[in-house]
Order: C-alpha cells, then sequence, then structure tokens
C-alpha cells in the first residue's frame, strides 16, 4: 500500500476543464494504491468544493496571500514576474501549511506542475513526482511570437526584457527539477524530450470512450464548437481569432455556418456574441454541444501540453480541425484523423471542405475514434500513473 500526498494550485472545480479531469485521473489512479491525501494551494478563504474532494482522505488548502504592492512591485522589476512570484510562494507557504501535511510520513507526494513543488520542495517526506503537463516558458516564447508578453500583456521594450528573464528562469528551474526529483512527468513524449530528465514516465492526456454521435440531417445548418476555459487567454486569443478572422472566411463557401464557444467565458469572449456567433457561458456537460456540433475547432496559437478537447471530439465521433499548436503532443496524422493548418485561410478552407463533404467528415471522425480507443483512454493513463509511482519508490506498489 502506497500513502500518497497530491499538492496543487488547481481547485477540483466542477464542471471539471481540462487541468482537473487530469488531477481526477492522477489521484484515482493514486487511490488505488492506497489512500490519498491532498493538498491546494489557493487565496485565503477558499473553500473546496465537497464533490470534488471526495476521494481524499483528507484535504485542505495552504493560503496564498495576494501579491501586490511596493515589495511586489520591486521583486518583478528586479527578478521578473515568474521569480519573484515563486519567491513570494515560497516566502508565504511555509507557515500556512496544514500541520497533517507536514506531520505525516508520506511513501509518495505527487507535486501537479513545477510552480507548486518549487517553493514547497523538501518540506514534506516521500518520494517525489512532479507532473509538468505545461510548460510556462513554451507559453511565454509563443505569445511573444504574437507580440505580446509574459500572461498575454501588451509587449512593450520592458516586457521583452521580462519575457527573456522568465524563459530562462523556467529553463534553471526544468533542470533543477530534472536533477532532483525522483520521477517526472509529462503529458507527450516530446515533452520528455524539452525536460530531459533521466527519470520520466508520459501520461498522456485522456477522455472516456463516448457512444457513436448520431448523424445529422444534412440540411440543418452547420455548427463548429469551440470548447474549453475561455477565461484561460490562450482560448480567448483562439476565440477572437476564430470569430474575427476565421469565421468570415467559411461563410463565403457555407453560409449557413454558425461558431458556438462553449464553457466558462469572460466579459470580452461574451462580447464576441453575435449573429453567428453563440456563447454559451460555464454549461454543466459539454456532451450535448458535442452532439450537435458537425465540426470542432482548435484555433489555438498559444499553449503546451496536449489538449483534452481534442480527444474530447474524438470520443464523440466529431471532426476537429486544429492547429499544429491545438494538436501538439498528440499522436495524430494530419489529414487522417484530423484536419491541420496555421493560418486563418487554410484552417477556413480545411472547415469548408469538412463541413461540404459529408464522406471525408465522417472517415475523419471513424479514424479519430479509433486512435482515441487505442491510446487515450483513461486505463491507459492510469496505467501509467502506477508506473511513475513504482519508479519513483523503486518497486513499492506492484
Amino acid at each position: 500500500m502506497i500513502r500518497s500526498l497530491f499538492v496543487s494550485d488547481v481547485l477540483p472545480r466542477r464542471p471539471a476543464g481540462g487541468s482537473v479531469q487530469r488531477m481526477d485521473l492522477v489521484t484515482g489512479a493514486l487511490a488505488g494504491l492506497g489512500p490519498v491525501d491532498a493538498l491546494f494551494l489557493a487565496p485565503p478563504g477558499t473553500v473546496l468544493p465537497p464533490d470534488g474532494t471526495a476521494r481524499f482522505a483528507r484535504a485542505g488548502v495552504a493560503a496564498v496571500p495576494p501579491y501586490t504592492g511596493t515589495r511586489a512591485f520591486l521583486e518583478i522589476t528586479v527578478r521578473g514576474p515568474s521569480a519573484a512570484y515563486a519567491g513570494h510562494r515560497r516566502r508565504t507557504l511555509a507557515p500556512a501549511l496544514p500541520g497533517w501535511s507536514t506531520g505525516t510520513r508520506y511513501d509518495l507526494v505527487w507535486f501537479n506542475r513545477e510552480r507548486v513543488w518549487l517553493p514547497l520542495r523538501g518540506r514534506f517526506t516521500g518520494r517525489t513526482v512532479v507532473d509538468v503537463d505545461d510548460f510556462e516558458d513554451v507559453l511565454i516564447r509563443r505569445w511573444r511570437q504574437l507580440g505580446r508578453g509574459v500572461w498575454d500583456v501588451p509587449l512593450t521594450p520592458w516586457q521583452r526584457v521580462q519575457a527573456r528573464r522568465s524563459i530562462a528562469w523556467w529553463g534553471r528551474v526544468h533542470r533543477r527539477l530534472a536533477r532532483e526529483v525522483d520521477v517526472a512527468v509529462v503529458a507527450c513524449a516530446r515533452d520528455a524530450d524539452r525536460l530531459g530528465a533521466g527519470r520520466t514516465v508520459v501520461v498522456p492526456n485522456t477522455f472516456p470512450a463516448r457512444p457513436s454521435k448520431s448523424p445529422r440531417a444534412d440540411g440543418g445548418g452547420a455548427t463548429i464548437l469551440f470548447q474549453g476555459s475561455f477565461d484561460w487567454a490562450p482560448n480567448a486569443d483562439a476565440a477572437g481569432w476564430l470569430t474575427g478572422e476565421i469565421l468570415p472566411l467559411i461563410r463565403e463557401r457555407v453560409p449557413d455556418a454558425t461558431v458556438v464557444l462553449a464553457g466558462e467565458s469572460t466579459p470580452g469572449v461574451a462580447a464576441l456574441a453575435g449573429p453567428h456567433v453563440e456563447v454559451t457561458g460555464a454549461v454543466p456537460s459539454m456532451t450535448p454541444y458535442l452532439r450537435a456540433a458537425d465540426l470542432v475547432v482548435v484555433p489555438l496559437r498559444v499553449g503546451s501540453g496536449t489538449r483534452i478537447k481534442i480527444l474530447e471530439a474524438f470520443a464523440h465521433g466529431v471532426p476537429v480541425v486544429s492547429t499544429t499548436v491545438g494538436a501538439e503532443g498528440l499522436d495524430v496524422v494530419a489529414g487522417e484523423h484530423l484536419a491541420v493548418a496555421d493560418t486563418a485561410d487554410g484552417l477556413a478552407r480545411h472547415c469548408a471542405d469538412l463541413l461540404t463533404d459529408r464522406a471525408r467528415r465522417d472517415a475523419t471522425a471513424a479514424a479519430a475514434r479509433r486512435l482515441h480507443a487505442d491510446r487515450y483512454l483513461p486505463e491507459h493513463a492510469a496505467a501509467r500513473v502506477r508506473q511513475a509511482a513504482r519508479r519513483a519508490g523503486h518497486g513499492y506498489g506492484r
């Protein structure tokens, strides 16, 4: 039996987005090996949702105070935003840790991302696993390619300096992680190469199997779905690009095409709603929207790791059009499992081609469903979680 502590700054909110779905898979697999406690880093006053914490033996919050004021400004100016915020967490978290988390002897401590591990390394007993399913330096580089700074702020000359500082700092963090942790977990083989750690296990993102999607009759309009949490800046950027540049090009060939933006929204994304664009806001389930969609489009220009939204579409039998960034890390073949392009013209052309060709749409969806069933079911990833636990413990949990 393995006693585990799971540490995360992603809260187990419902309905579960991609990060929470991965958390659920990891903690479910660990619970099959023994009791799991959970510690969440969150703002003061945070109350954990009971439906998100029922599987844990114990669950608690370590409060992270807001990082504002003169000290924050000076530290960010001198050290850069990523390093400064990590230092703030290290200073403030030690006295906020619940006594049970530091007083319990754990066999395994699983950190959900390196930004959680860094300020808390050495605070708990047990072998250490860090899940690096998203690379902040990759995100910063991709924002910079779009002419934006760290965390999607305007790319002023000063922000260019801050972006360089943050990229260099994350590189040092990843090198340190590769040296110190017992096992590093990533979402795909490409990320394993990026990290360069000697003890790495790939735990792919997954989505459960779903019944086949019922064919829709032709002539009922063409619905293009982009689903996700639009309070995440890369999704918001993609939504603006989709509705402002890509959709008008699609409608030149498919005049009845409409876009549905389904998921947690922001005022900026809500303002994209119009005659041909529906913005749903948060929804209890994405299934009705996937069943109603003719096509899922993932026009991400910024991101790292792998996209559960694509696997979600595969499982529901909905064909996908994506950017290279959107499909990154998945074992897909462009033209077989999905269509890929990186310009508004290219994405619009693929969307229109699929919307006007039922046979091609069905063949693409069928190939994607087979790939999903072969490689991206939750049981595949759960086995990898158990493998990571065994490697960290040099054999326990077999």
